[in-house]
């Protein structure tokens, strides 16, 4: 596990349901680069899988300011872009 994806199992550790769901993550390689958040995933329906968690990524990485958006890539796909909601921030102050 590396350290984005633990941070991302860290922040949902009390939560089992949402620990299962996000599994297949532990397949993806993550990387922090640009101010984005890159998750490099095996083919096509792995990335389809990783597509439908992209909503728990979101609230730890906002919350810490580590990106402004994730990128979803698989080889031969085109890459997939998902903007940070950058309100998800405001109720952590």
């Amino acid at each position: 596990m590396d350290r984005l994806q633990l941070l991302i199992f860290s922040f949902y550790r009390e939560d089992p349901h949402t620990i299962s769901l996000l599994q297949p993550l532990l397949a993806c390689k993550m990387v922090r680069s640009w101010g984005s958040i890159r998750v490099e995933c095996k083919d096509a329906r792995h990335l389809a899988e990783v597509r439908d968690l992209v909503r728990y990524l979101m609230e730890p990485i906002a919350a810490l300011g580590l990106a402004n958006r994730v990128i979803l890539r698989a080889p031969g796909l085109i890459q997939r872009t998902f903007p940070l909601d950058i309100s998800l921030n405001t109720h952590f102050y």
